[in-house]
C-alpha cells in the first residue's frame, strides 16, 4: 500500500484547483494588477578633481529629472569606503587609543555582486591571454575577501560559472577553463574588409566602398571597377550581417545577466573585458539591437556596467594585414585604409563606452596594464549614492524615460548615472490577434526571456518560486530526480473577464552537471489559468504545482526550475542541488525525503483513515499544526538475511536550530519485500510544534548489513 500511495503522490498532484486552456475572448479585460507603487532606485557616482570620488554629499544636494521634469526622492544613502588611516598612536597613559568614528552620514558597504563579463565572442587570442594572466593577479590581490564573483562569457560556449562565490581557489580553477579562441577580423580574402568597413559601404560611404574595389583591381583580380562592384557589395553585406549577429550574442547575453541579478541585494557591477565590436546601427538593417534595453536591464536590476579594452594601448602604426591575407592596397587607397582602421578602433570603443554610461559606469581604455585598469573600475563601486523616487508619470505605456541627476550647487564635479527605463507596458496584456511574424518574435522573446531565468546568477523574484529536486529510484538501473515545484500567482497581473481571473505561465526546469553542462531539459510548459474567485484563493495559499521526473546517472546536479508570465514577461526561479548516489557499488543507500499531506487537509487529523489520500508537499514544504505531515523514503541495496528478508528499522527526528525536540518510536520497515527497493511510509503530528521552520531527520538502520544511512529535508509551521 505504502508504494503505491507514495507512486501516486509522486506522479501527480490531486486536488489542485481547476487549470484548464482558455482561448482569448474578444471583449477588453479588465486588468488585476498587485498592489504596490513603483518606485526606481539608481546608483549615482560623483567624481571630482582628477576623477577622484566625491564624498559626503547630502540629498539636499541632488535633482532627479526624468524626462525633464523633477522628481521628489523618497530615499537616499550615501556609501564610502574610508580611506587607509595611519595606525593610532597609543597615548602615554597607556590606555588603548580612542576608536576613530566613521563619517557621519555615510552607510555601511553592503555586499558586493562583481561579474567578470569575457566577451569571448569579440577578443582576439592575445588579448584573451592578457586578460587571464590579469585575472588571476585580479582575484588574488585586489577583491575584498567578502567579495561574491561569478566568471562568465559572453558567447556561452563555456559554461564557467554558474552562481557567485567567495572561494578565490574556485575561481582560479573557473578562469583556468577559459580558453581562447581567436577572433575573426574579417573575412581573410582580397579584398579585406573590416567589420566597420562593411558598416560604411552599406550605409553608402564611396570612399570606404572605392578602397575595396581598389584593392581588388590593385591585386589583378578584376579589370573593371564594374565587374569588382558587386562583389565587395555581397562581401560588405555578409561580413555586417555576421557583426551584427555577433554583436547581438553579446548584447543579449549582457541583458540577461544584467536581469539576472535582479534578485540580489547589494552593490551589482558587471565588468565587460572585450576588444570592442561594431553595433551595426548605423546601417539601420532591422536586426539591430536596441541599447536602451540594457539601460533598462541595468536600471530594473540595479546593476552597473564597466567595461575594460582588453586590446590595450594602441600603438597607432599602419594596419595589421592577417596573414591570410596579403594585402597590397594601392598607394591611394593606403590614407583611406589607414583612416579607417583608426576610425573602425574608436567605432568599437564606442560600443563599449555607451553600454558603461548608460548604466553609470565607465570605459577603462588605453592601457597595457590590464589589472590596474580593473582595480579602476573596482574602486568605483565603493563610493557612490543610492536615491529612489516615485515616478510622477504614472502612465504605463511602455517609453523609454530619460533620467537625469544634477548638483546644480555643486562646481567642479562629474555625475554618472543610468539613462533611463522603460515604463511598464499595459498594452502587452491586450487581447490581440497576431500576424505570424509578431508570433514569431513574440515566441523569441518567450525564450529569451525563460533563459534570463534559467541562466541567472541568482534566482529572480518577481513571481516567488520554491522547488525541490529529489532522488528517487524505482526500477534497478534507472535512477531519477523528480523536480516538484510551486509558484506564487499572488504575484501575477491577473486579467479579468465574466467575473474570472486569467493569466498563462510557461515553467521549464533545466539540470546542470557539476561542471556547468546542461544535463537534462525539461519539456516547457504553459498553463494557461481561468479561475474563480474560490480556485485563485486556493492557489495563493498552496500556489501553482509543477511536478516532473528526469533520469540521470550519478553525480552531482543543479536543477533549475524557471516561471515566465506570459503577458507582462515577469520571470521567477529557484534551484537546488541533489546527489544521485552509484546505486551499483552496493551498500546501504536512501531516496531523498519525500514530504505529504492529506488530500482532506486538517479535517483528516480528527478522523484518522486507514488509507489516506496524500498529496505532494515537496516543494512548499509547509504545514499548519493541525494537518498531519507524512515522509516516504525508499532504502536500496538492503541486507537480506538466509531467507532473503531484510531487516530495516526507520526513526524520525524533529529539529529546530540543530536541537533535537522530538523523537519517534523506531518503525520496522517492509520485511517480506522481493528484489528492489524497500518502501517506507511515517506519520508524523505537528500540534506539540510552535509555528516556525523545522529540520525532518529520518535514520534507517540496517541490522543486517550494521550499516547506517540518514536523510534530512526541511519544512515549515504555519
Amino acid at each position: 500500500m505504502a508504494r503505491s500511495m507514495a507512486i501516486a503522490a509522486l506522479a501527480g498532484l490531486p486536488g489542485a484547483p481547476v487549470v484548464r486552456a482558455q482561448a482569448p475572448s474578444l471583449p477588453v479585460p479588465d486588468l488585476v494588477l498587485p498592489t504596490g507603487v513603483e518606485v526606481i532606485r539608481i546608483e549615482v557616482m560623483v567624481s571630482g578633481k582628477h576623477g577622484r570620488p566625491r564624498a559626503g554629499l547630502q540629498k539636499e544636494d541632488f535633482v532627479v529629472l526624468e524626462d525633464g521634469r523633477p522628481q521628489p526622492i523618497v530615499q537616499f544613502h550615501a556609501f564610502a569606503r574610508p580611506a587607509a588611516a595611519p595606525p593610532p598612536v597609543a597615548p602615554a597613559t597607556g590606555q588603548p587609543p580612542a576608536p576613530v568614528a566613521e563619517e557621519e552620514g555615510e552607510d555601511l558597504l553592503p555586499s558586493r555582486y562583481v561579474v567578470l563579463a569575457i566577451d569571448d565572442v569579440h577578443m582576439g587570442f592575445e588579448s584573451l591571454v592578457r586578460v587571464r594572466k590579469a585575472l588571476r593577479r585580479f582575484l588574488m590581490e585586489d577583491l575584498r575577501p567578502e567579495d561574491q564573483v561569478a566568471l562568465v562569457t559572453t558567447s556561452g560556449a563555456s559554461a564557467l560559472s554558474q552562481e557567485f562565490t567567495s572561494d578565490r581557489a574556485v575561481l582560479q580553477q573557473v578562469l583556468s577553463r577559459l580558453s581562447p579562441k581567436g577572433r575573426p577580423l574579417g573575412w581573410s580574402d582580397i579584398p579585406y574588409i573590416s567589420e566597420y568597413q562593411a558598416e560604411l559601404i552599406e550605409n553608402g560611404d564611396v570612399f570606404a566602398f572605392d578602397a575595396a574595389v581598389q584593392e581588388l583591381l590593385h591585386a589583378g583580380l578584376y579589370q573593371d571597377e564594374a565587374s569588382a562592384e558587386p562583389l565587395v557589395r555581397r562581401k560588405a553585406r555578409g561580413i555586417l550581417t555576421d557583426a551584427v549577429y555577433n554583436a547581438r550574442l553579446t548584447l543579449e547575453a549582457l541583458e540577461s545577466l544584467c536581469r539576472g541579478l535582479a534578485g540580489l541585494t547589494g552593490r551589482k557591477a558587471l565588468f565587460l573585458v572585450s576588444d570592442g565590436f561594431v553595433t551595426g546601427l548605423s546601417a539601420r538593417s532591422g536586426a539591430e539591437f536596441d541599447l536602451r534595453r540594457i539601460a533598462d536591464a541595468g536600471t530594473r536590476a540595479g546593476v552597473v556596467i564597466y567595461a575594460l579594452d582588453a586590446g590595450g594601448l594602441r600603438s597607432g602604426m599602419p594596419l595589421a594585414t592577417p596573414p591570410a591575407s596579403p594585402r597590397r592596397p594601392s598607394f591611394q587607397s593606403l590614407g583611406v585604409i589607414e583612416a579607417m582602421r583608426a576610425r573602425g578602433e574608436n567605432a568599437a570603443r564606442d560600443a563599449l563606452h555607451t553600454l558603461a554610461a548608460d548604466t553609470g559606469g565607465f570605459l577603462a581604455e588605453n592601457t597595457n596594464n590590464l589589472q590596474a585598469g580593473l582595480r579602476d573600475l573596482l574602486t568605483d563601486t565603493e563610493t557612490y549614492y543610492v536615491l529612489a523616487y516615485e515616478p510622477t508619470n504614472r502612465k504605463r505605456d511602455g517609453r523609454f524615460r530619460r533620467i537625469e541627476v544634477r548638483l546644480p550647487g555643486v562646481r567642479g564635479v562629474e555625475v554618472r548615472t543610468r539613462s533611463g527605463y522603460f515604463a511598464p507596458n499595459d498594452s502587452r496584456l491586450a487581447v490581440v490577434d497576431r500576424t505570424p511574424e509578431e508570433e514569431a518574435r513574440w515566441e523569441e522573446q518567450r525564450r529569451t526571456e525563460l533563459h534570463t531565468a534559467l541562466r541567472a546568477l541568482a534566482p529572480l523574484a518577481a513571481i516567488p518560486v520554491r522547488v525541490s529536486a529529489d532522488f528517487v529510484s524505482f526500477e534497478p538501473g534507472v535512477s531519477q530526480v523528480v523536480v516538484s515545484g510551486s509558484m506564487d500567482v499572488t504575484a501575477l497581473p491577473f486579467v479579468r473577464q465574466h467575473g474570472r481571473r486569467q493569466a498563462t505561465l510557461d515553467s521549464v526546469a533545466v539540470v546542470y552537471g557539476e561542471s556547468g553542462e546542461v544535463a537534462a531539459t525539461l519539456p516547457t510548459e504553459q498553463t494557461a489559468m481561468d479561475l474563480t474567485d474560490a480556485d485563485y484563493e486556493l492557489l495563493a495559499r498552496e500556489g501553482l504545482p509543477y511536478q516532473r521526473a528526469v533520469a540521470l546517472g550519478p553525480g552531482r546536479y543543479q536543477v533549475r526550475l524557471a516561471t515566465r508570465e506570459d503577458a507582462t514577461g515577469l520571470l521567477g526561479s529557484a534551484w537546488q542541488r541533489v546527489d544521485v548516489p552509484e546505486l551499483a557499488r552496493g551498500g546501504l543507500a536512501l531516496s531523498s525525503l519525500f514530504l505529504l499531506k492529506d488530500e482532506q487537509g486538517a479535517a483528516a487529523a480528527a478522523s484518522p483513515a486507514a488509507d489516506p489520500d496524500l498529496r505532494s508537499a515537496q516543494a512548499l514544504r509547509r504545514f499548519g499544526r493541525d494537518e498531519r505531515l507524512y515522509v516516504q523514503l525508499y532504502a536500496y541495496n538492503p541486507g537480506r538475511d538466509a531467507s532473503g528478508a531484510t531487516d530495516l528499522v526507520a526513526q524520525a527526528q524533529v529539529l529546530h536550530e540543530s536541537r533535537v525536540l522530538a523523537t519517534a518510536a523506531p518503525e520496522p520497515m517492509a520485511r517480506e519485500q522481493p528484489q528492489g527497493p524497500v518502501p517506507h511510509l511515517s506519520r508524523i503530528k505537528l500540534q506539540r510544534f510552535e509555528p516556525g521552520d523545522y529540520e525532518l531527520r529520518v535514520t534507517v538502520t540496517d541490522r543486517n548489513a550494521r550499516a547506517i544511512e540518514m536523510r534530512t529535508v526541511g519544512f515549515t509551521i504555519d
